[in-house]
């Protein structure tokens, strides 16, 4: 089974894709996350961190998947639908994380 797994990513080109991240959006991320965790405001620095490596995802979508339009909408459709479905499942469990949070220092004071 994973031989076939090896088999199969070695001849899907993925071994050897290059990604070009910009260096400026890098250099953003790098300043903004550093700011999230001087800060102590960790839940907006992951959201932060997933809305740029999303980003990220899909401008090497953009690159792989160019010469194909079939599979480029495929994927693009795929790509957005899970990437909402995703940032909507972590921004529910966060909110419920933050009324826990809140709920356990109201006992804890009493």
């Amino acid at each position: 089974m994973l031989n076939q797994v090896l088999q199969w990513y070695q001849a899907s080109g993925l071994s050897n894709a290059m990604i070009y991240i910009p260096g400026m959006e890098a250099m953003v991320l790098l300043i903004l996350l550093t700011i999230c965790l001087l800060f102590r405001i960790n839940r907006i620095g992951l959201v932060l961190a997933y809305i740029f490596t999303y980003r990220w995802g899909l401008l090497f979508g953009e690159q792989y998947f160019a010469g194909n339009v079939q599979v480029y909408h495929i994927f693009l459709t795929s790509y957005i639908v899970f990437g909402i479905l995703v940032m909507t499942l972590a921004m529910v469990a966060m909110m419920m994380a933050a009324r826990s949070d809140g709920d356990d220092h109201s006992d804890r004071q009493e």
